[in-house]
């Protein structure tokens, strides 16, 4: 495909990113992107939490998914993303490599691990992809992307259409991480009220609940309901969780 061709399918996809006002409609732009661009199985995972490592509990993670759940449910579910070389490549290094250039630049890897992924790939036809580490763009939020080309593309192919279309793709994941970053991240339990995230807010300023309860105008023991409902709200142990969970779901200086 030729230059001409190629800036309007990469213009049209920015700007149909930038318009999305949520994460899903974001994502539809992007993954319609890529599927045009000859990538139709991708996986994000986002994250803003500390630690080292990309990912300590999947349940923390944005994930958004195109592609066989099935698969996504066994490379998740039996938490194989863990011993993935994609997944080690990612954690140490920023940028875009294919498959084999990850593994090469490894080293040791757990071959056990791996053997299971490359079944689980040959049982769903994919023979080849490339693996996004989006590090950097977004101060205290992580990001990983993983795509593979049409079933049965083996790697030189999908190498070509890198070749042709790689850069406009690395575009397009870095705006995708952007555009995940600023907008809100719906919880698929319950949401939290707005008195629910007021004093979540104020507790990651470091205010005690005397003073949060002097604040909001309400009784320490309506601040401590708000705090425990937040706390089941998003299935964490302490307040101070909460605020890290509703901080990774930008839930919190929102604008409400």
């Amino acid at each position: 495909m030729n230059i001409e061709r190629q800036a309007p399918a990469l213009r049209d996809a920015i700007i149909d990113v930038l318009a999305a006002r949520d994460i899903n409609a974001v994502w539809r732009s992007f993954s319609t992107a890529l599927v045009a661009f000859g990538f139709d199985k991708i996986l994000y995972c986002g994250i803003r939490m500390p630690g080292g490592c990309l990912v300590e509990d999947i349940n923390d993670a944005l994930l958004l998914h195109l592609g066989p759940q099935e698969y996504l449910d066994q490379y998740l579910g039996s938490e194989l993303y863990r011993g993935s070389p994609a997944y080690a490549w990612a954690s140490q290094n920023s940028g875009f490599a294919s498959w084999p250039d990850a593994i090469a630049a490894l080293g040791p890897i757990d071959t056990l691990t791996h053997k299971r992924i490359l079944k689980l790939n040959a049982d769903f036809g994919i023979c080849s992809g490339y693996v996004g580490s989006l590090k950097g763009l977004v101060p205290g939020m992580r990001g990983i992307i993983g795509m593979s080309p049409a079933r049965g593309l083996h790697q030189p192919e999908a190498d070509r259409l890198w070749a042709r279309h790689g850069k406009d793709i690395e575009i397009l994941c870095q705006l995708l991480h952007l555009r995940v970053a600023s907008l809100p991240q719906t919880d698929p339990r319950r949401p939290l009220t707005s008195r629910q995230r007021e004093a979540l807010q104020w507790c990651s300023q470091g205010k005690t609940m005397q003073d949060i309860a002097t604040i909001m105008g309400v009784r320490s023991v309506t601040i401590e309901k708000h705090l425990r409902m937040a706390r089941e709200a998003l299935n964490a142990q302490t307040t101070a969780h909460a605020v890290q969970k509703a901080m990774a779901l930008n839930l919190l200086n929102n604008g409400d």
